[in-house]
């Protein structure tokens, strides 16, 4: 099915228009949608027409979408964007006061004005119970406090890669899934260096998962790193993959190097134990 994506500031979850609803979406477009606790609130459009699974998980029965948003609404929500300036600075003040060890990343009103939402990043749980209880009696408001990793706080501010697009997270992932050093090293990436291999978050880059699969299906063609394989020329050890062209580098008893596709393997004498090497 076809399904609009927009995106809710105060949980950082995916709504999902799904298809059969009317109105002509586009990127950016404002939409307005009861949210988890039933409060109007208005959210940005990622994507439209997206073609989706039937049974797409990040479809939130809790979520009630309403209509698209109005000049009206888009005031209210820019007049909102003014008072969150306000309230960053005195909520960074009253984080001083309580001695916390947090950082106030984003302020953000509910579009009809009774709730305020603070989003901060800190490298510990923080126990902000005192907190909340001040900013209610500053602001009069309903305070909602929330923490977010280094990835979210990417994925909300957005911005370009090191290849030069927006960021994956910001413009059309649904899920902020999890990247490990052994996606890393079935791509014989390790060498690379953690510079070359994080984003803007400081995490691993997500764009790590997308080869995973097919690196995994070529390398089951290839012999370990440290077999012995037998070629014309006699028998060596593999010291060198290169993945993708589905080539070996090979050293031979009198230390000649060669490197040979894998057509050129007449059989695996020994099998290697170690792990593939960072040739690409």
């Amino acid at each position: 099915m076809k399904v609009t994506g927009i995106f809710d500031q105060f949980t950082r979850k995916e709504i999902l228009i799904p298809e059969g609803d009317k109105t002509d979406w586009k990127a950016n477009d404002y939409a307005i949608y009861h949210d988890e606790d039933n409060k109007e609130n208005i959210g940005r459009v990622h994507y439209a027409g997206r073609e989706v699974p039937e049974t797409h998980e990040k479809i939130q029965k809790s979520f009630s979408f309403l209509r698209k948003a109005t000049a009206n609404d888009i005031q209210k929500m820019e007049m909102n964007g003014g008072k969150s300036a306000d309230a960053m600075l005195k909520c960074r003040d009253k984080i001083k006061e309580h001695k916390l060890e947090m950082i106030l990343e984003f302020v953000e009103y509910s579009l009809d004005g009774s709730r305020i939402n603070f989003i901060f990043t800190a490298d510990d749980r923080v126990d902000f119970r005192e907190l909340v209880k001040d900013l209610a009696k500053t602001f009069q408001k309903q305070i909602h406090l929330q923490q977010i990793g280094p990835r979210d706080k990417a994925r909300i501010v957005s911005g370009r890669g090191k290849c030069g697009k927006g960021l994956c997270c910001s413009n059309w992932l649904n899920d902020l899934q999890s990247i490990t050093m052994d996606m890393v090293r079935s791509q014989n990436l390790e060498s690379k260096g953690s510079a070359k291999l994080s984003g803007c978050c400081g995490k691993l880059m997500c764009c790590l998962r997308y080869e995973v699969s097919e690196y995994k299906k070529l390398k089951k063609n290839l012999p370990k790193y440290g077999s012995i394989v037998k070629v014309k020329k006699g028998d060596a050890k593999v010291i060198g993959l290169d993945i993708l062209n589905q080539k070996i580098k090979l050293l031979y008893p009198d230390h000649s190097f060669e490197i040979v596709p894998i057509a050129d393997i007449k059989k695996v004498v020994t099998e290697g134990k170690g792990e593939y090497s960072n040739e690409s």
